[in-house]
């Protein structure tokens, strides 16, 4: 009689290969377990601008499309660029292009989360000022508010009456002390649907006086997260996630 030859069952050698990969899978979970989750992202911002303020908002959005974790701190606007500039913050809410020529440790989230304008106010009843153009300040006396860095430069060393808040601003405007306001579009027009009955007689002039784009800073320690932010805004944008005007 011919032998057969024995040979070993395959299935205890399968059933040994699935306990090994399911041994390997629980050890990775319960190592992802206990590792604490990251931190939120501290972002500075300037609760008493508006621009600020909506540049927060939108980015919440951001960072909540890209799955990261943001924490929101308010301050003054130089001591968010200082501390997020030194690392003490992750990042800085918005400002225009060109800030990491002063502060070479910050990097550019480089998809612009909204535009930020400057316009120019008059009375309405001003029936010789036409539309905006350059070289018509020279002979006006102008108005702004303080840390309007556009507005400062845009007068090139003349006087400028500057104040803290868009009432004081529109209230010189409206008792003549003033001939003209510069300022930015989105607080202005915030500022006049408030008290339409009060400002109603201020009209804004064409075309804008500034307009640029307003960019999201992160500290360079956070540069790994600046392709996830740039995915996240594309893809808003591209949902038309915000209404948008003809800027901020």
């Amino acid at each position: 009689m011919r032998s057969v030859p024995h040979t070993t069952p395959r299935f205890g050698a399968m059933t040994g290969f699935v306990l090994s990969v399911a041994a390997v899978a629980a050890l990775c979970l319960a190592f992802a377990l206990s590792c604490p989750a990251r931190s939120p992202y501290r972002i500075g911002y300037n609760p008493g601008a508006l621009v600020s303020v909506e540049a927060k908002n939108r980015l919440a959005a951001v960072y909540e499309r890209a799955g990261l974790p943001v924490e929101f701190v308010p301050m003054p606007e130089k001591r968010s660029l200082y501390l997020a500039a030194e690392g003490a913050l992750d990042g800085d809410a918005g400002r225009v292009a060109g800030l990491e020529s002063r502060f070479p440790a910050m990097v550019r989230v480089n998809v612009k989360l909204m535009d930020f304008c400057g316009a120019a106010y008059v009375l309405a009843g001003r029936d010789d000022v036409g539309g905006y153009r350059e070289g018509m300040l020279k002979g006006m006396k102008v108005g702004s508010l303080y840390g309007i860095v556009w507005a400062d430069k845009i007068m090139k060393g003349r006087f400028l009456e500057q104040v803290t808040s868009y009432d004081a601003l529109f209230s010189m405007l409206l008792e003549g002390r003033i001939d003209i306001v510069l300022c930015s579009r989105s607080g202005a027009e915030k500022a006049i649907a408030a008290h339409p009955g009060r400002y109603g007689g201020i009209r804004q002039l064409e075309p804008l006086v500034y307009r640029e784009p307003f960019y999201h800073y992160l500290h360079r320690n956070n540069a790994d997260i600046v392709p996830r932010l740039e995915k996240a805004l594309r893809e808003l944008h591209a949902e038309e996630h915000w209404r948008e005007l003809d800027g901020n």
